[in-house]
């Protein structure tokens, strides 16, 4: 009896060490296990650190570019209104050089070389009528007696056409309303304001590119007896989107040039300006309404913002209210 006692102990005894392995076997791996865990997770922080500095960086990088891109297209705005004949590039060259050494001293200050240089500029014409001392002048041309005539000829390229009308002094005919005309051998554009509620005015775009004629009517309404800005190359109608308004669709292609004509110039009263490619140094008249200034088509700049974490460089285009831009 006392021998089959004793056996039962030993097989006791190897069970109980096989289960003081196991655990012991378990809390190793259990260890192991945690410290896995914690060194991926200082792998994974130390990656995202390193990204979130990047993109910190990168982040201040692209805030600064756009904020010149801003700050030099109003400088190119303000050269254009207020430059005299022949030397609104010298002078905008003048004020970018200044704003750079501006802009390079206070981000040195935060350990940030920065740099903004001019490398290119496109001359073109500027073209505008603003009110007048009694108010708005209607479309006609200088002299005030043609309302058919040629705004400008030989046109490559336009940016920034912006075109604001006294709604309540356009033609209720669509025949014989205002018109702007675009067009070449073989291609015609145009827009045409009309109105026919004091509230609301109607704009038309027809295009004869191609096989016939296509047109588009749309009414917006708008603030009884108020302004309205057409924007023509923005497409735009006080801001609200015409995507049938594009400018001088099927004209405008980049190699033949086009003449901008009005028509029916006597029949809308309002404000206009816009900027071409075409340079003609004979053309500057600041003599009466509508006015014909030297003006920059294009600037090309190179921006630069370097810190110990990023060095970002890029060539920046700057021609504001292009029909693509």
């Amino acid at each position: 009896m006392s021998l089959f006692r004793r056996d039962g102990r030993e097989d006791a005894d190897s069970v109980e060490d096989r289960a003081q392995i196991i655990l012991i076997t378990g809390l190793t791996l259990a260890v192991l296990f945690v410290a896995v865990v914690l060194l991926l997770n200082t792998v994974i922080y130390t990656e995202n650190l390193a990204t979130r500095g990047a993109d910190a960086g990168g982040a201040e990088a692209i805030e600064f570019r756009d904020g010149v891109t801003e700050d030099l297209i109003e400088i190119m705005h303000r050269e254009h209104r207020n430059a005299s004949a022949g030397d609104v590039g010298d002078e905008f060259d003048a004020r970018v050089a200044t704003y750079a050494r501006t802009v390079a001293d206070l981000r040195a200050r935060d350990g940030v070389i920065a740099d903004v240089t001019v490398t290119g500029t496109k001359p073109g014409t500027l073209i505008f009528q603003n009110e007048t001392s009694t108010g708005l002048r209607n479309m006609t041309n200088r002299s005030g007696t043609t309302p058919d005539w040629t705004v400008a000829s030989d046109v490559n390229q336009t940016r920034d056409y912006q075109l604001t009308v006294d709604s309540t002094r356009v033609s209720n005919d669509e025949s014989g309303a205002f018109a702007v005309v675009t067009e070449r051998p073989g291609a015609n554009w145009s827009v045409t304001l009309s109105n026919d509620a004091p509230d609301a005015i109607n704009v038309t775009v027809s295009n004869g590119t191609g096989n016939g004629t296509t047109s588009v009517s749309k009414r917006f309404p708008h603030e009884t007896g108020a302004n309205v800005t057409i924007d023509l190359t923005a497409g735009t109608v006080d801001g609200d989107r015409f995507s049938q308004l594009v400018w001088a669709e099927g004209v405008q292609n980049g190699n033949d040039t086009y003449d901008i004509r009005y028509r029916n110039g006597d029949e809308a009263f309002g404000t206009y300006s816009f900027v071409i490619d075409d340079p003609d140094d004979t053309a500057s008249d600041w003599s009466s309404r509508p006015y014909v200034a030297d003006a920059l088509y294009r600037v090309d700049v190179e921006i630069r913002h370097r810190t110990p974490e990023l060095t970002y460089g890029e060539e920046v285009r700057l021609a504001p209210g292009e029909r693509d831009a």
